[in-house]
């Protein structure tokens, strides 16, 4: 029972709809316009043209010689020889109307007897006398109905003796009948015009909006899944406002792609993220449950306790570092990990020699030998505590993976260059383990760790950090290795002047 209005709704509300309206009332509206125009032309010529030969032939009359006056009422008044008859312009006059009337009586003085034949006629001119002004002509129309109409000019004349009226006059039906006709023609030619622009129209719009149905139908059967590589136009719309609508459809399409296929990644990465991160709570919390059951299993010595309760706390020590980075990650996931604005200036040498010192005491224990070559001063700009932590995870895994009397040497070394291609390297060597070949394309991957190392210490996400601090920062952060032989780590930041130098520069 709804459906009949509903469509009803749909096709006055299509776009294919309003637009055939709007033309189709606005060519209506040129046409009547059009037509009032031509119809006011038409009606205006046939008048200037009939009062054209009304005054030609009232002024051949009052030019007569003044002596000749009488002659002139004779000749009105008699039957003529030769009928008076014109041709003007495009109109044809076959009869001609005259009249002479005594301006002091008001009686005519002559009358052409075509005229007096028609008493009818003769009494409609009479009430044109005494409205005519006394020295100029009027043209009005006259007759006793619509079908005897005539067009009439009365105007003053002076022969001899003779002062009075003359009138002219022509039959209008003619006339009439022409305008009749250009009536008829125009209520039956301008509907017609009007309906057929309005066909050709609904069928113009119709194929004009042919590809953009297409293009609604595509663009329908996108699917995230399987989003097509481009909506193809049709060869002649290449160039018009369709080729271009297709051509934005086509960006947004492939910005769509793009985003789909980095939310599909970030979607995987989250899932590897959490089951890494599930794997690497569960271990400590296991050795943690399992340590605590077997203290509480049965009565102990207070120094079972003590070490029941340090290696818990090495566990907890653990998680804690495996929650702090699955923060910091999860920050630098969400876009908010990057230098604290403003960017601050970082004296690399006395970060080195600062991150050295806190490793020496470890280097020490593990009786490796810890070398710092600093010897430039070098500024960058950016997050120091996030530098810092970035060489204390360089340095941390240099000195897990190298065995006892092996070294560790952190290098700072100013590149050459000049302006935004300065740059500073440090470098931190270890002489231990090295990895393989075909597992350092995963080094920075977040809770990898050789095989040989999966049981040692560590949460697995510090290399993962330091390469994006180093990204945060502008640099790179690259990984060169030899198994058995030792591993290099590059970190490549840009290098800028110091503060002191850009305050000198700044003063005037």
């Amino acid at each position: 029972m709804r459906t009949e209005p509903q469509n009803r709704s749909y096709w006055t509300r299509s776009l294919r709809f309003r637009l055939t309206l709007w033309y189709t009332g606005v060519l209506a509206a040129l046409l009547l316009l059009a037509s009032a125009l031509l119809y006011g032309g038409v009606s205006h010529t046939l008048k200037a043209e009939t009062d054209s030969f009304l005054a030609s032939h009232a002024h051949s009359i009052a030019a007569a010689d003044p002596a000749e006056a009488d002659d002139l009422v004779e000749a009105i008044t008699e039957k003529p020889g030769s009928s008076r008859s014109a041709l003007n312009g495009p109109l044809l006059f076959d009869v001609v109307y005259t009249r002479l009337v005594s301006r002091t009586t008001k009686q005519p003085l002559a009358i052409s007897p075509n005229l007096s034949a028609q008493p009818a006629l003769l009494a409609s001119l009479d009430p044109l006398v005494s409205l005519t002004a006394a020295k100029k002509g009027q043209f009005s129309f006259a007759g006793p109905d619509v079908e005897r109409q005539m067009r009439v000019l009365t105007t003053p004349v002076h022969l001899g003796k003779i002062s009075g009226w003359l009138q002219v006059a022509v039959p209008w039906d003619h006339n009439s009948d022409v305008l009749e006709r250009l009536v008829a023609l125009l209520f039956l030619g301008v509907p017609t015009i009007i309906l057929l622009a309005g066909i050709g129209g609904w069928v113009l719009v119709g194929r004009t909006l042919q590809p953009i149905g297409r293009i609604v139908a595509e663009a329908e059967r996108l699917d995230a899944n399987a989003l097509p590589e481009a909506l193809l136009p049709q060869a002649a719309e290449s160039d018009t406002e369709i080729g271009h609508l297709v051509t934005t459809l086509n960006r947004m399409t492939t910005r769509m792609r793009r985003a789909f296929e980095v939310q599909r990644q970030f979607a995987e990465s989250q899932q590897r993220f959490a089951a890494d991160a599930s794997h690497e709570l569960r271990t400590p919390l296991t050795i943690l449950r399992g340590e605590m059951e077997l203290a509480l299993s049965r009565p102990r010595e207070a120094v079972v306790y003590q070490a029941t309760l340090a290696s818990a706390v090495e566990e907890i020590d653990r998680m804690s570092r495996i929650v702090a980075g699955l923060g910091f990650l999860a920050r630098e996931d969400a876009g908010k990990m990057s230098p604290a604005p403003p960017a601050q200036f970082v004296d690399l040498r006395q970060l080195c020699t600062f991150v050295g010192e806190g490793l020496a005491a470890l280097a020490a224990q593990k009786e490796i030998r810890l070398r710092i070559v600093a010897t430039a001063t070098v500024f960058t700009t950016g997050d120091p505590d996030q530098l810092q932590l970035l060489l204390r995870n360089l340095g941390d895994n240099a000195l897990k993976y190298t065995a006892p009397g092996g070294s560790v040497t952190l290098t700072l070394t100013p590149t050459s260059g000049l302006g935004t291609s300065a740059s500073a390297l440090i470098t931190v060597t270890d002489t231990g383990i090295g990895i393989a070949g075909d597992d350092l394309p995963f080094v920075f991957d977040r809770f990898w760790r050789a095989d040989r190392a999966r049981t040692s210490e560590g949460s697995g996400l510090g290399l993962a950090i330091s390469k994006r601090i180093a990204e945060a920062h502008g640099g790179t952060l690259t990984v060169e290795s030899t198994l058995g032989r030792g591993t290099t780590f590059t970190l490549k930041l840009p290098r800028t002047d110091s503060p002191k130098r850009k305050l000198t520069e700044a003063q005037p």
